[in-house]
Parts: structure tokens; C-alpha cells; sequence
């Protein structure tokens, strides 16, 4: 792409922060993993593209080692930003990679897992030091704001299948060649005015980074990823943004070379997607997000969850005493969950959609269905609350629609309401963030 074919509308900067534990502790996302960590095999990044259109508004993407972003932290986050940096909380994007070998630092999380005062104290310790750290991180970024040129690709990769089998006895936990995928791999470079340098690339996929079931700190198959595209483009700060990957692994599993291979695999499509023909992105900016509640089934009594205290799994036993508490403070359990749904719009060029918490795949299948025009999709932002299954999914059970709120400090699974609450307000927003004569 020559120069004279470039904007120069755009001004970018970027930064990285190692939030890797300094010291040994409670790692995150499998239960059955309850030995603290035991070293570093990669560390663990936030990393943090700004971008400024022509008029002066700004957006920041981050993306975070971690497995989640909890309500608390982004609320502080997107305050503290707005405080300091006159950055408003829907030009902000905070997106998890899900990576399962990063800390514990959730509150409840600490509960479910039975942590002692001393891990409790480890994790509210970093839960402090991740928050300063994002703070900083888009601070660093927006400060190191200069002229750039912006472009939008895509490209496939195949390392994704779905986990969600049709089995006799309901849905399994299993490898299902046949279920939904989303094999997307956008890509947004980032360059100098010249076209010369690539500095920045944000791209995504949709798949859980649970290759290892290590006690090493890892960002696994996209940390690998981040690693080997700024090793082959050395001026570059490589980010990474989840995408709807909630029924979505990796398989085979628990290999390292095969883990690096996934990492590879993703570099392979990135660099696939930068040296295809690519879009020329221009603003204006336009950044929305709004809360939708999303509506439970009915909750349970205060019966049936004393009932469960005698139950022989030990995760329902501890999500009836964390409800119980919550009848005993409030008297009465939520009927509704707030959603924060975000969409950014790249003048008529690219549109993201954010989407919170595990959200499924067929989501990001329905919105391209729906919405024209180059369309990115990500899960995992901004927020974590639970498994986001379609109405398919809740009526098939399984998993992500049924066992795993016991994990959680929600009341119930969500009701069939939930997918037209989710889809509704994404299409909405979406179309708000585009131009006015593609509305």
C-alpha cells in the first residue's frame, strides 16, 4: 500500500506493564488445581493501544493476562481514567484473554476456592497492583501519541473447536467437530505516517487459551502469540482481544510444543492478514456502551439452598451459603444482572462490538449475520459475571448453561430472554457508532 493511499488522520501511542506476581500464589480458572503457583514460565502482560482521530477523541483498547475482569476493577479503572485522563468509560476497551495460568484476585473467586486469610490477603494485594497497573498503562499510552496510519485486515485460523457434544445423556464437555466455530482473525495495524514501521497490531480470535494445566504463570497459546509477532515485528506492541470463545478450545490439549504450535498458528493468520490487501481506516471515533439486565430464572428459596448446604459438591454447597448470605444481608435475592454492551466505530471502516463475560460463539455468528460491513466481535471485556449461552444452548443444558453458575455469586441461570436482550442492544449500539447514511 503506497503512502499516497494512507491517512494520516490518526495519532497512536502504545505501552506494556508486566503484571506477573511477584510471589507465589493461588492461580485462577480450574478447580481442581488447588496448589499454588510454582514459577514463571512467560510473564504476563497488560498492553494498551490509543488511538486520536482528527477531532480529538480518543479510544484505548487493553488487553490483560488474566481470566477475568472483574465488575470492581473496571469500575475503578474506567474512573480513575476519566479522573486523570478525561478518557470517558465507553472510549475505554478492557478485554481479558482468559489465559487459566494467571492469579486469583476476584473476591468471590477467593470464596469459591477456599482460600485462607493469607491467599485472600495475596489476592486482594494484586487485585491493587493490577488496577494501578491498567491505570498506568493507558496513561503511558495516550501520552506516547503520534502520527500514524491506521488499516483493517482479517484472516482464518482453524486451531478452534467447539466443546459442546450432543451426547445421549445431554451435552458434553467434549470435542464436537461438527458445532459452531468462529474462525475469524481481525487485524488492526497500526503504522508510522510513512507506512514503514508497524508499531502497533491488535488482533483477535475466539477460543479458550487453556492448552496447559500447568503452576507456571503463562499467558498460554496467546501469550505465545503476542510473543512471536513482536519478535518478528521488533518496533510493534502486539495486543490481543478474546473473542466469543466460551464453547470454543484448542485440541488436542496439556502439550507445551503443541501450546506454542496454537501460538504460531495465530502469528501465521496476523501475518497473513498484514501482508493481504488492506482497508484503509478512517474516523470519526465513535464510542458508545450501555447496561441491559439480563433477567434470571426464578431464584431459588431459602428451602431449597439450605437443602444444598448437604449437598456432595463441595462448589454447590459454597454457592447455597454465599446466596444464604446474601438473603440474610438484603432479604431477597436479584431477579436481574447488569450487562454493559460497548461499540466502537471506525468511521464506516470497522466496527467492534464488546461483549461481557463468556459470551458463546453463536453470538459473534448472529451479529455478522445481521450487521453489514467489517465487524469485530469480542467477549470476555469489560466485565465477568458468567457464561453467556444462546437460547439453544440454555435449552440444551450443559456446562456453560447450567452447572456452571454454581461457580458464581449469581442466583440462577439466565432465563430465555437472554440472547434477544444481548443481540438487541449489540445491534443497536452498532448501528449507533456508524455513519449516519449507513444506519
Amino acid at each position: 500500500m503506497s503512502d499516497t493511499n494512507r491517512s494520516h488522520e490518526w495519532r497512536a501511542g502504545t505501552a506494556t506493564a508486566v503484571i506477573t506476581p511477584a510471589e507465589s500464589m493461588r492461580m485462577a480458572g480450574y478447580g481442581a488445581r488447588e496448589d499454588p503457583s510454582e514459577g514463571t514460565l512467560q510473564d504476563l502482560h497488560a498492553k494498551a493501544i490509543a488511538l486520536e482521530d482528527g477531532s480529538g477523541t480518543r479510544f484505548v483498547a487493553v488487553g490483560v493476562e488474566v481470566l477475568a475482569i472483574s465488575r470492581p476493577l473496571h469500575e475503578a479503572v474506567t474512573e480513575a481514567c476519566e479522573e486523570r485522563y478525561d478518557l470517558p468509560p465507553s472510549h475505554l476497551l478492557l478485554n481479558a484473554s482468559h489465559t487459566h495460568c494467571g492469579p486469583v484476585y476476584r473476591e468471590r473467586k477467593t470464596e469459591v476456592f477456599s482460600l485462607d486469610n493469607e491467599e485472600r490477603a495475596q489476592a486482594r494485594a494484586y487485585a491493587e497492583r493490577l488496577e494501578e497497573s491498567l491505570v498506568d498503562v493507558v496513561g503511558r499510552a495516550l501520552e506516547e501519541l503520534s502520527p500514524a496510519s491506521v488499516t483493517y485486515s482479517h484472516a482464518r485460523c482453524g486451531i478452534a473447536m467447539n466443546r459442546r457434544v450432543p451426547l445421549e445423556e445431554g451435552i458434553g464437555f467434549q470435542p464436537y467437530p461438527d458445532g459452531p466455530v468462529d474462525h475469524d482473525v481481525p487485524v488492526l495495524a497500526v503504522e508510522s505516517p510513512d507506512g514503514g514501521t508497524l508499531r502497533a497490531v491488535l488482533f483477535g480470535y475466539a477460543c479458550h487459551p487453556t492448552s496447559l494445566f500447568i503452576r507456571e504463570w503463562t499467558g498460554d497459546w496467546a501469550g505465545y502469540a503476542m510473543e512471536y509477532l513482536e519478535e518478528e515485528y521488533p518496533d510493534a506492541t502486539a495486543v490481543f482481544v478474546q473473542g466469543c470463545g466460551g464453547d470454543q478450545k484448542a485440541y488436542p490439549q496439556r502439550d507445551l510444543e503443541l501450546t506454542k504450535h496454537y501460538g504460531k498458528s495465530i502469528t501465521t493468520a496476523v501475518r497473513g492478514a498484514l501482508v493481504a490487501k488492506r482497508r484503509e481506516v478512517h474516523g470519526p471515533l465513535r464510542c458508545v456502551k450501555e447496561e441491559v439486565d439480563l433477567e434470571f430464572e426464578e431464584p431459588p428459596s431459602r428451602e431449597e439452598l439450605e437443602s444444598r448446604l448437604e449437598s456432595e459438591e463441595r462448589y454447590e454447597r459454597r454457592h447455597a451459603e454465599h446466596l444464604l448470605g446474601e438473603l440474610d444481608e438484603h432479604g431477597e435475592l436479584p431477579h436481574s444482572h447488569p450487562y454493559p454492551v460497548q461499540a466502537i466505530g471506525f468511521g464506516g471502516d470497522l466496527t467492534m462490538v464488546a461483549l461481557t463475560g463468556e459470551v458463546l460463539v453463536g453470538y459473534s455468528l448472529e451479529l455478522k449475520e445481521r450487521l453489514s460491513g467489517p465487524l469485530w466481535v469480542a467477549g470476555y471485556s469489560n466485565n465477568y459475571m458468567t457464561y453467556i449461552p444462546t437460547v439453544d444452548d440454555l435449552y440444551a443444558g450443559g456446562y456453560e448453561a447450567d452447572r456452571f453458575v454454581h461457580l458464581t455469586e449469581l442466583p440462577a441461570k439466565f432465563d430465555h430472554s437472554v440472547e434477544d436482550r444481548v443481540l438487541s442492544t449489540a445491534t443497536a449500539l452498532a448501528r449507533r457508532v456508524a455513519p449516519p447514511d449507513e444506519r
